[in-house]
């Protein structure tokens, strides 16, 4: 907590807001494509009227945000101990417990070069390799391809 002083007036507390909080918590999700390919998209963490500036933390964010986050984890980082971590405790559940905190804070730390918190914010999205699918435009089959680092 910051104490602020002026001349002739009270201490008033003012709590000190992490910058993340600008972004406001990821509320939904979005497809992405990377430019590349017509039919192919990722699934990630976004925030309404916001796009994909949003944040996630411990019992925050959307259920779908929360689970595009760890079915990402899962599948790009599977043999790593943060998606060891995610499949102990729940798989992709959509809840940002104290597994998806762990899972997050070692891949920023062992993985990422991003600042090890365990909140999932704009630099750890862009840091994050992500899967991509693929839309059959025929019949609407969706393969996983591979993942990837796209510049979004």
């Amino acid at each position: 907590m910051t104490l602020l002083f002026s001349a002739g007036l009270a201490a008033s507390p003012m709590a000190a807001t992490p910058a993340h909080a600008a972004y406001g918590p990821c509320n939904t999700t979005v497809h992405r494509t990377d430019g590349l390919a017509v039919d192919n998209y990722y699934v990630v963490p976004a925030r309404t009227g916001n796009g994909l500036s949003c944040y996630m933390q411990y019992q925050t964010g959307s259920e779908n945000a929360v689970e595009a986050l760890q079915k990402a984890i899962l599948r790009c980082y599977g043999e790593t101990y943060a998606a060891q971590r995610i499949r102990d405790t729940g798989g992709a559940d959509g809840s940002y417990g104290n597994g998806t905190v762990e899972a997050v804070r070692w891949l920023q730390a062992n993985r990422l070069g991003v600042s090890a918190d365990g909140v999932y914010g704009p630099a750890t999205r862009q840091a994050m390799r992500w899967p991509d699918y693929w839309r059959d435009p025929r019949n609407g089959d969706i393969e996983f391809i591979s993942c990837y680092n796209p510049p979004f």
